[in-house]
């Protein structure tokens, strides 16, 4: 029997293939469940994650105005050739940021690495400060600042040199509105959040200043808290007055200083104390339009009058008048803003 057993098996296997196969030899492995894990392609799939974890890690970055960010985010490629400097900016163009902003950052970061305890050899330090290329293309990644810059269809934004502007036209920005202090904290709170910034850590003699937010004033505090109260006085003369010594501890309190006025928003222009004039340059240099300024002036030499138009590609949008060339040329600048349609409507 037990031959004839292993004849009618070894038959049976010559027939019926790899399924007789399966019967008589170990279990397979769990070959048949490679879609199972699932979570696996996803996080293969998403290069994002990690992007979104160090996007967590850094600080928010000081605001900057309206003017600043359209010299940053927009880039030259789409911008009209030829365009000269706007000198009623206080960037000039996004180049000039940069240009700044590549000296501040540069110092900023030595400073940090200078003042860092335990302290670092020279060899170490210098070896630390090539570093920063690396960071910067962090920092600029984690902001998503490439996804915000307007340029054309063949420019490669990715570029470590495109990403070193974005960087250095940003600090210029900060630099600009805020000082060497908003920088120095900004990129101090970028190197190490955890950390104290230097001035808290007493190795600066300047004041430490508050951190720079532009349009965000802070609150000042009233220069006289309410007086303590005072103990009664014993009066040593008749009372023919009696409430003369109670009023003089009456005096109210001095009133808290109100906080300043919020600065004009340079993207939203409908309040009239808003600067015109170097929001329609750009606006007008973002649609590669060409601007002129002609000004002629009237009347005697001391109380003469300034008359400036504003044509757009040689076409009257505007005329202005005042008692400076810069006032008429605001005012021109402004009835141009409103003729093109730009202006919010409200």
């Amino acid at each position: 029997m037990p031959p004839e057993g292993c004849a009618i098996a070894a038959t049976t296997a010559a027939t019926t293939g790899s399924t007789a196969d399966s019967g008589t030899c170990p279990p397979p492995p769990p070959s048949s469940k490679p879609l199972s894990p699932l979570p696996i392609l996803k996080r293969s799939r998403s290069p994002s994650l990690p992007v979104s974890t160090m996007d967590s890690d850094l600080p928010p970055a000081p605001q900057i105005d309206g003017e600043a960010m359209l010299e940053i985010f927009v880039h030259e490629s789409i911008r009209f050739t030829g365009m000269p400097l706007n000198s009623d900016s206080p960037y000039g163009d996004g180049k000039r940021l940069a240009i700044i902003g590549n000296k501040a950052l540069d110092a900023a970061f030595t400073h940090l690495l200078f003042d860092k305890r335990p302290m670092m050899t020279a060899d170490t330090l210098d070896c630390e400060v090539r570093k920063l290329p690396d960071l910067i293309e962090k920092w600029v990644e984690g902001y998503k600042w490439r996804e915000k810059v307007r340029h054309a269809k063949d420019i490669d934004i990715g570029t470590p040199k495109e990403t070193r502007y974005l960087m250095d036209a940003y600090v210029g920005a900060v630099f600009v509105g805020g000082g060497y202090r908003a920088v120095l904290d900004w990129i101090a709170a970028l190197v190490d959040p955890s950390a104290a910034s230097p001035a808290q850590q007493g190795q600066h003699a300047e004041p430490d200043p508050k951190r720079f937010r532009l349009n965000q004033p802070q609150q000042m505090p009233p220069l006289f808290p309410n007086p303590a109260p005072f103990p009664p006085l014993q009066p040593t003369y008749p009372q023919a007055y009696p409430q003369v010594h109670h009023m003089q501890h009456m005096a109210p309190p001095q009133p808290p200083i109100p906080a300043p006025p919020l600065p004009p928003n340079p993207l939203a222009p409908a309040q009239p104390q808003s600067a015109f004039l170097p929001l329609f340059n750009q606006t007008a240099q973002q649609r590669r339009l060409e601007v002129q300024y002609p000004a002629q002036f009237t009347g005697p030499a001391h109380a003469g009058r300034w008359t400036v138009q504003c044509l757009v590609n040689g076409m009257e949008k505007g005329v202005g008048t005042g008692s400076s060339k810069q006032l008429a040329k605001e005012e021109a600048a402004r009835q141009a803003y409103y003729a093109m349609g730009w202006a919010p409507r409200v």
